[in-house]
């Protein structure tokens, strides 16, 4: 038994040598601090933004995005980027304009069902 204990503790002690601070995720989300607040800007979920990150080679967990954004995240600055997004113009292409409704419909084709009151 005492030598199970010695094995272990010498496993232990050569896994925490090894230890890199630098590879802490939370710390390497912070020079990407302005792409995340403008994806929870957009509703975007700490798994949605994991996973994205990770697609694009950054190896980060939910929830270490859960915890940078609540340590580096204010929620009114969340909500004062949304309103600041809402009240921006805009800017669509005139192609992806929709046509405007017509009333009659095209020749071969039923109209719009309306929605009757049955009393």
């Amino acid at each position: 038994m005492e030598m199970e204990t010695t094995a272990l503790h010498a496993r232990l002690m050569e896994d925490a040598r090894r230890y890199d601070p630098a590879e802490h995720h939370r710390g390497l989300l912070a020079p990407f601090r302005d792409v995340i607040l403008l994806w929870r800007v957009k509703f975007m979920s700490y798994e949605q933004i994991a996973a994205t990150l990770n697609r694009h080679g950054l190896r980060v967990s939910p929830a270490a995005v859960g915890v940078f954004c609540r340590r580096h995240l204010t929620k009114a600055e969340i909500l004062r980027e949304r309103e600041r997004l809402a009240d921006e113009p805009k800017k669509r292409p005139a192609a992806s304009v929709p046509a405007p409704f017509s009333a009659t419909p095209a020749p071969g084709k039923r109209g719009p069902k309306l929605a009757r009151d049955d009393y």
